[in-house]
């Protein structure tokens, strides 16, 4: 159960199912929704809402428009129209039933006229990156880093900025950046396997088309598997660490014991997982 709720935190903390494909994303979200009717008594309460507003947000990616306005009136009898996650449910809402500028306007007006003055910082921050998120489509990724590392000096320790910060600049190919900012994602989610995985990502491109010394790509290299493994550690059947692990050990002189290991999994992958996990794991296995 640790395992499981571990997983369904990670993939929560660093909303990774924003890249999820529409099988991933449904695989997600039935997975999710038996893992909450099991009713872990070790799941606290912030988690279990973080997790249902996970699922309003994959109802959302899945179409399934009345299965999130279901969520959302739930989330709204629960906790009164006055609440965080309400205020970023609403300005989806309006998205999907008006438009985005419907939802600018929602909460630039919030903002001015509530949250400015208000203590409610957590209201604050979960708006102004809503803010982001759609005002993004209209500039380009330099005006989004901007505004991500304004909010990051305002709050330093919520690893969602870190982390689309991060996206933002491996985008850029501002490699070394990118990997700042994951690992301060790790340091304030440590058992993030995600964010341990897309680390090792980062830092394998760094060192194919950053690092200009054999001794620094070597290093760097060296880096990249750590972090995938630790990947694998949190996360035993993750095919994302397991292709990463073979791919960076690979590369990597006196690691055909660990890339044996890599293959075995994935061949295991392969054999017993959904189809798209199946053609990937095959892929990796074929390329290596």
């Amino acid at each position: 159960m640790d395992a499981i709720r571990g997983r369904y935190i990670s993939i929560c903390t660093s909303k990774v199912y924003t890249q999820f494909s529409p099988e991933e994303l449904m695989e997600l979200n039935d997975g999710c929704k038996r893992y909450m009717q099991l009713k872990d008594p070790s799941l606290g309460q912030a988690q279990y809402f973080s997790l249902m507003e996970m699922l309003f947000y994959l109802a959302v990616y899945l179409c399934k428009d009345v299965e999130a306005q279901v969520l959302y009136n739930t989330f709204r009898d629960r906790l009164g129209e006055d609440s965080p996650r309400l205020y970023g449910m609403k300005s989806t809402l309006l998205q999907i039933n008006e438009s985005d500028s419907a939802a600018v306007e929602f909460i630039e007006k919030l903002i001015k006229e509530r949250l400015e003055v208000d203590t409610d910082s957590i209201s604050y921050l979960l708006l102004q990156k809503r803010l982001i998120a759609i005002q993004s489509k209209n500039h380009d990724k330099e005006w989004v880093v901007r505004q991500l590392l304004n909010l990051i000096e305002k709050f330093p320790i919520d690893p969602e900025i870190w982390w689309f910060a991060a996206q933002n600049y491996f985008e850029l190919g501002q490699f070394e950046r990118a990997v700042y900012c994951l690992e301060e994602v790790i340091q304030l989610t440590p058992f993030n396997y995600v964010a341990s995985a897309r680390l090792a990502e980062v830092l394998y491109y760094k060192s194919m088309r950053v690092d200009k010394s054999v001794a620094k790509t070597k290093a760097t290299l060296q880096n990249a598997l750590n972090n995938a493994l630790r990947s694998v550690e949190l996360s035993e059947n993750y095919l994302k660490g397991w292709s990463l692990v073979a791919l960076t050990s690979s590369k990597l002189d006196g690691k055909n014991k660990i890339l044996q290991l890599a293959k075995s999994k994935l061949q295991i992958i392969a054999n017993g997982s959904n189809a798209q996990n199946k053609v990937t794991a095959e892929l990796i296995l074929k390329s290596i």
